[in-house]
């Protein structure tokens, strides 16, 4: 190889990704990665694949298969999915600076993140949830999240009098047959490129592409026939479907490619988009519960549960093959009994028999040995050990543990066990809300109404772009902390601060209990907060600040005094100044005995001070000017200001 395959011309790079998707469906079959990937695909869902019915097989049908093994196989995933994804996610916008306006964009960040998880088209947290359960059964499970220019609202139209809209974030979900990658790579972290494969309405495709409609539709069957067969239903190749394959390449920005390169084709002679990288990282996340070691793909503890439960069908099986074949009694009688079938049937029958040839008895061919029953619990037992999810997890503790304490510690040891699924979902929650901000922030150039962010947070922001959210660096997850983020924890919290007397007014308490809104125990003082940080900034770059009267005076002047608190500031005077004058402003305010009504109203508490000499007025200035005998402005007066230099030609200091 004489030139990197991802820098040709756009088709003869459509036909190396046509090639690599073919080596790479051969490979796993060769190596029976898709054998596995459908057994357990086959086990999760053998209740539909059965039909829910028991299946008769044998060359007479004369056995009964029952899926009881395939059962506790679904039970127990479901159990491991549950505990991965039961507390709803609390995603935190960390950004790069800590001033207002950076704190600002967290909070609509966070609203952004909420919006998406819960609200926005396909709810974002539902599709996080299906890719762990893809991760259960297959290994892995991938969510791709991409921009859309076809997404959002319209606002416009173009030349052609076509919509425009206003674009808007893709998210997709696949399992790992449908992700192409390099597959002689020794670590799934490795992957410099990835081929997702969609299957679209190519009406649609030939819509969107007019210039290429002729191309679209007339794609060939064969390559169509040829990708169904590594699909996990709809196996049968007919021409009933208009959905045909999309494959959309993904190479990041390397130093053999340095912007990386995007390309969508149907085939090898058809390219739908061949553009650079358009992404700071690859659009494609995965979650695993564990990695084979050494190689690309990842492991589940369902593969490793697959021949115990079809053990357990098998004992299952057996049982009600014996039962339906032997469950209807026969009687055995010797011959010259001279008793027929006639005299058995019914009940209440007097029956003469000649006891020299002997009586008839009940032919028992059902008895199954207690050996069977015996193993068959035993594989149940070792399918919940294996796994990890325990009897008490699942319901039906033993009947050894009776005390709340062992329940709780069996209980918690199922959930431990699940750690490397819990930790693997997290880091998809942080990498797929990353990339939700930095889309937004990237590609979000026509302003949007933030009303996501809800009414508690309109003071902060009421229409974004990406340019307002620039300032935020990522986005971690607190699953440690899912408490604020349901209803009994929102109400134990607001209790908690009811008893501690950090709730003002009682009625806020009563709207947490009957709305589950939490925010509107903060929102004052998360306000007031926003308004001191914007404040001492301000000061720190020496500006006057106008105090107001409904101020919370006490916690602006103690959060004010932090602007003083560095060598830097107290050298320079107009910071200085324009502090302790402000300061010294709330002090005023605050010692006013006309203002002593309005402050019990809002909880404050005046100042008492002893009387004075009032001080001469000042025509022309607001009646809040500094009072020239104020101790604060005396202080302010005294601070020694750094020695000027003296010019050498005049000998008169600098000013």
């Amino acid at each position: 190889m004489q030139e990197y395959f991802a820098v040709k011309e756009p088709l003869e790079l459509a036909s190396e990704v046509v090639k690599l998707t073919e080596i790479y469906y051969e490979y796993i079959r060769a190596e029976g990665r898709l054998i596995l990937w459908r057994n357990s695909y086959g086990a999760y869902h053998r209740g539909i694949t059965n039909r829910g019915r028991i299946q008769r097989e044998g060359e007479q049908e004369e056995y009964l298969s029952m899926s009881v093994g395939s059962a506790h196989y679904r039970n127990l995933l479901q159990h491991l999915l549950v505990m991965a994804t039961s507390n709803r996610p609390a995603l935190d916008p960390i950004a790069v600076n800590s001033d207002t306006k950076s704190i600002a964009q967290c909070i609509l960040s966070q609203g952004l993140l909420d919006y998406y998880l819960r609200d926005k088209g396909h709810a974002l947290e539902k599709r996080l949830k299906q890719a762990c359960e893809l991760a259960l059964v297959f290994g892995e499970g991938y969510l791709t999240s991409t921009w859309s220019v076809t997404g959002g609202d319209e606002y416009g139209v173009d030349e052609n009098n076509r919509p425009v809209r206003t674009g808007d974030i893709k998210f997709g979900l696949y399992n790992p047959i449908d992700v192409i990658r390099d597959v002689y790579k020794t670590s799934a972290l490795d992957h410099d490129w990835y081929v997702i494969r969609d299957y679209e309405n190519k009406f649609t495709l030939a819509a969107k592409y007019p210039e290429l409609a002729e191309k679209i539709l007339s794609i060939n069957p064969d390559w169509i026939d040829k990708t169904k067969l590594t699909r996990f239903h709809n196996l049968r190749s007919d021409n009933t479907s208009t959905d045909i394959p999309v494959l959309t390449f993904y190479h990041r920005r390397t130093d053999a490619l340095p912007n990386g390169r995007v390309l969508q084709c149907l085939d090898s002679n058809t390219v739908l988009i061949d553009s650079p990288m358009p992404y700071k990282k690859l659009p494609v996340y995965r979650i695993a519960p564990g990695d084979q070691i050494g190689t690309i793909w990842g492991h589940t503890v369902g593969f490793d549960l697959l021949e115990i439960c079809e053990a357990i069908d098998i004992m299952y099986s057996t049982i009600v093959t014996n039962s339906s074949t032997f469950g209807v009694g026969n009687v055995m009688a010797p011959r010259g009994s001279n008793i027929n079938h006639t005299q058995l049937s019914g009940g209440l029958n007097f029956i003469e028999y000649d006891g020299q040839a002997g009586k008839p008895e009940p032919l028992n061919l059902t008895a199954t040995p207690p050996e069977v029953f015996n193993f068959m619990v035993g594989l149940e037992k070792l399918s919940e050990t294996i796994s990890g999810v325990n009897s008490v997890a699942r319901g039906n503790p033993e009947a050894s543990l009776k005390s709340g304490a062992a329940l709780a510690l069996v209980s918690a040891q199922s959930i431990n066990f699940a750690n490397g699924l819990v930790n693997s979902y997290t880091e998809l929650l942080e990498d797929v809300g990353t990339s939700v901000i930095n889309l937004l922030t990237e590609f979000a150039s026509v302003p949007r109404i933030a009303f996501i962010a809800g009414k508690n947070n309109r003071n902060y922001m009421k229409e974004f772009t990406g340019a307002d959210l620039e300032n935020v660096d990522r986005v971690v997850v607190q699953s440690g902390n899912p408490l604020s983020k349901t209803l009994s924890g929102k109400v134990e919290m607001a209790t908690q601060l009811m008893q501690n007397g950090m709730i003002e007014n009682p009625d806020q308490y009563i709207q947490v209990l009957t709305t589950g809104q939490f925010t509107p125990l903060i929102q004052s003082k998360q306000a007031q907060l926003m308004l001191i940080r914007s404040e001492n900034e301000k000061l720190m770059e020496g500006q006057q600040i106008q105090a107001i009267l409904t101020d919370r005076h006490q916690e602006h002047i103690l959060e004010h005094q932090v602007v003083l608190a560095s060598p830097e500031s107290r050298t320079d005077n107009s910071v200085v100044q324009a502090t302790l004058a402000h300061i010294t402003e709330h002090i005023t305010l605050l010692s006013d005995p006309a203002n002593a009504t309005l402050f019990g109203l809002l909880g404050q508490q005046p100042v008492q001070q002893t009387p004075s000499a009032p001080a001469p007025a000042n025509e022309g200035q607001p009646s809040q000017v500094l009072n020239a005998q104020n101790p604060i402005t005396q202080q302010a007066e005294k601070v020694n200001m750094p020695n000027m230099p003296t010019n050498p030609l005049t000998g008169q200091k600098a000013v």
